[in-house]
Parts: C-alpha cells; sequence; structure tokens
C-alpha cells in the first residue's frame, strides 16, 4: 500500500468515525426532541378536556345565571307591591 493510499484510508476511516458520532448524537438528540413532544402533546391534549370541561360549566351556569334573572324578572312586580305594602303605601 503506497503512502497516499494509507493517508486515503486513514482520511475515509476518520470521517466514517465522525461521520457515525454525529449520527448518533443526532439520533439522540432527536429521541429527547422526541419525548419532549410527545410530553407537550399529552399536555396539550389535557388542556383542551380541561377547556372543554371549563366550556361546558361556564354554559351550565350561564343557563342558571338566566334563569335566577328570569326568576327575578318574575318576583320583580310582586317584591314592588310587598314593599308598597310594608311601607304602607
Amino acid at each position: 500500500m503506497t503512502e497516499l493510499e494509507r493517508m486515503l484510508k486513514d482520511t475515509l476511516t476518520r470521517m466514517e468515525q465522525d461521520f457515525s458520532t454525529v449520527l448518533i448524537s443526532q439520533g439522540k438528540t432527536l429521541e429527547e426532541q422526541r419525548r419532549a413532544l410527545a410530553a407537550q402533546s399529552q399536555s396539550l391534549r389535557q388542556l383542551q378536556e380541561q377547556n372543554s370541561r371549563n366550556n361546558a360549566e361556564l354554559q351550565a351556569l350561564t343557563r342558571r345565571l338566566e334563569d335566577l334573572a328570569g326568576s327575578y324578572r318574575s318576583l320583580e312586580p310582586l317584591l314592588s307591591r310587598l314593599n308598597d305594602i310594608l311601607n304602607g303605601k
């Protein structure tokens, strides 16, 4: 093997090792990013579920408030008359 062949072989071997090291490192990085993305995805699903529950609860409370407002409107004339009676009018 000539000196040039040996130098080329050594260079290619080092490049292959460097490339392998970089690929392994990038693979680890990608796996870490995949895990982080999976965790964020799970968190997002939980937040969406909580948001749905909150929206349902808000709608129920809104209906309840509307019912109470309707009851108040129905009772308001009676309350006015009762107030007048109590005040001696």
